[in-house]
């Protein structure tokens, strides 16, 4: 299944700084880039995501733990592995998949986000706060909503 959030994810995490902003915040403070990117996409079609963090980091728990994070672990150790190169391949491709499925799972949430009277930057940056403090994490977004929120959309 395809939709908006999905094709939205795609456009901007190809945007300069984006990629890198992401995985900073996986790798380095834990947290999950769909969570993070969610956010993003609510606030940039002026929905806020704050009220519906809790629930979000809930429903994608299981999957995120149980599936995600097991692929991602199996890419990383077959990265520098010789004679692994198509199974590297066919693990991502995988691991690309899983990421799609949680999105599936953030879209239908989408749905309950109430509308925000603030800019789309500033109410990222409200919810990715949120997502930060319900998860014990101190994190700097700034890098993130700068890359998101200034990407110029391909033509």
């Amino acid at each position: 299944m395809s939709h908006s959030f999905w094709a939205w994810s795609l456009d901007r995490y190809d945007q300069p700084g984006v990629a890198s902003s992401c995985l900073n915040l996986q790798d380095q403070h834990g947290l999950n880039v769909n969570i993070c990117l969610w956010c993003c996409w609510l606030a940039d079609h002026g929905r806020n995501a704050a009220p519906g963090i809790k629930t979000a980091i809930t429903a994608l728990e299981p999957w995120t733990s149980g599936i995600t994070q097991v692929l991602r672990e199996t890419r990383i150790k077959l990265k520098d592995q010789p004679h692994a190169d198509a199974l590297y391949k066919s693990i991502l491709a995988c691991e690309l998949e899983a990421e799609h499925v949680e999105q599936n799972i953030l879209f239908e949430l989408a749905a309950d986000a109430p509308d925000s009277e603030w800019s789309g930057e500033k109410t990222a940056g409200q919810a990715l706060a949120e997502y930060a403090r319900m998860t014990g994490v101190q994190s700097d977004f700034t890098p993130l909503l700068k890359a998101v929120f200034s990407a110029v959309k391909k033509v």
